[in-house]
């Protein structure tokens, strides 16, 4: 795959996430780690959600560039700027669906699309994202699997977010517990379709 490609992989893969965290916090249900921090620092601050999501990006990112700078690329920056901005872009569309609000089913449904979008981004191997980049980071630092280390990391930010005075719902469960597993799925059956593709272009 030619490094365009990769780009506008990491690019669709990253507004995918952008679009799955608003219909999260749209459903109202529980949030992403990531989001359950934000709204608690927004309880102290008037900065907006979108922008708050950039600054913890641009630190996660920062952190996991002083571990290992191998673990970052263009796709790395390309996430960090453009999922806020997705975010802003797409909440006043998304927002007054009321089909969506308070409703779990459409909280699962953007777990899925958000776990999507994060393999999509990973599979172009441009760099991690900030949040899989801090993944990795705990993940080498205390040699368990990708899905323990999502999981671990996702507690930690939901608790740090909840100290805030933010608020968890079933929603928040998917995240701790779902998200890390449905990345990893996306991940095998991308590298499964892979294979045969380039299985039968070389046929």
């Amino acid at each position: 795959m030619s490094k365009v490609r990769r780009i506008i992989q990491v690019c669709i893969g990253t507004m995918l996430m952008g679009i799955g965290i608003q219909v999260i916090v749209t459903a109202n249900c529980g949030m992403d780690s990531v989001s359950t921090l934000i709204v608690g620092l927004m309880q102290h601050t008037a900065l907006p959600f979108g922008r708050w999501s950039q600054i913890i990006s641009l630190i996660f990112l920062g952190i996991s560039f002083l571990y290992s700078r191998k673990m970052l690329g263009i796709g790395s920056v390309i996430n960090t700027l453009l999922v806020g901005e997705t975010i802003r872009w797409v909440e006043p569309v998304i927002q007054p669906i009321h089909w969506l609000q308070d409703q779990l089913i459409a909280s699962f449904f953007g777990f899925v699309v958000m776990a999507l979008g994060t393999a999509l981004y990973l599979s172009a191997d441009l760099g991690s994202g900030p949040l899989e980049g801090m993944m990795f980071c705990v993940c080498n630092l205390l040699k368990i699997s990708l899905q323990r280390g999502r999981v671990l990391l996702d507690f930690l930010i939901v608790l740090a977010g909840v100290l805030l005075g933010s608020f968890i719902g079933w929603g928040t469960l998917f995240a701790v517990f779902l998200l890390g597993p449905m990345i990893q799925l996306f991940l095998s059956l991308g590298s499964k379709v892979n294979l045969k593709m380039n299985a039968g272009e070389l046929s």
